[in-house]
């Protein structure tokens, strides 16, 4: 009887733990959904965005880099044309956008 109750528990765990998971994946792609999306171009690095973002909505360029990287999943700073990057730029109007913030 204790080794069904011990295997009991286990796969509930597993399966709440699936679902815990699966759930907050989902939640984070949402929260995404809310910043504009890029297509990265010839010339384009990741200092060159934080360049052109910072100078027009005063935000520090290691902070942008930080988000960026954290948020697109990059393993490391080198991007190359045809890449889709999410940027911490929210969608404010389609034609409008306003900076979000970066921690």
């Amino acid at each position: 009887m204790a080794k069904e109750s011990i295997i009991f528990v286990g796969l509930f765990t597993a399966i709440l733990s699936a679902a815990i998971l699966l759930v907050s994946c989902a939640g984070n792609d949402q929260s995404l959904s809310q910043y504009v999306k890029i297509k990265v171009q010839d010339g384009d690095t990741l200092w060159s965005l934080a360049d052109h973002v910072a100078e027009k909505k005063h935000i520090n360029k290691e902070d942008f880099i930080e988000w960026v990287t954290e948020n697109n999943h990059l393993q490391t700073a080198d991007i190359k044309p045809g890449d889709e990057l999410i940027l911490p730029v929210k969608k404010k109007h389609p034609a409008v956008y306003q900076l979000a913030i970066v921690n």
